[in-house]
């Protein structure tokens, strides 16, 4: 299983158009991309800062999901949405 935390901060003014775009892409992803066992978005404490946290079964899921035509469609609208790319945490657990 593959777990990360994706950190995506936002231009100001911006949030609502970014929050409709990762709506769709949650619908999208939770319909679409096999593999995807776990996909939601916060909007975190900090301001303009938003938070995902995906759980996958596998590598070759998480990558699938990232070459998704709603991605691929998507992907330009997000980018004016952000002044930067996103950050990724992949998580270990602990046994």
């Amino acid at each position: 299983m593959i777990d990360v935390i994706v950190t995506q901060r936002v231009h100001p003014g911006m949030e609502r158009a970014f929050e409709e775009l990762v709506r769709e892409i949650t619908a999208n992803t939770l319909a679409k991309d096999k593999g995807c066992l776990r996909y939601e978005w916060y909007r975190a404490e900090a301001p303009q800062t938003y938070i995902l946290i995906e759980r996958w079964t596998d590598r070759a899921a998480a990558q699938a999901h990232l070459a998704a035509e709603h991605m691929a469609r998507l992907k330009p609208k997000i980018q004016e949405c952000v002044p930067e790319s996103f950050s990724v945490t992949r998580l270990v657990q602990l046994n």
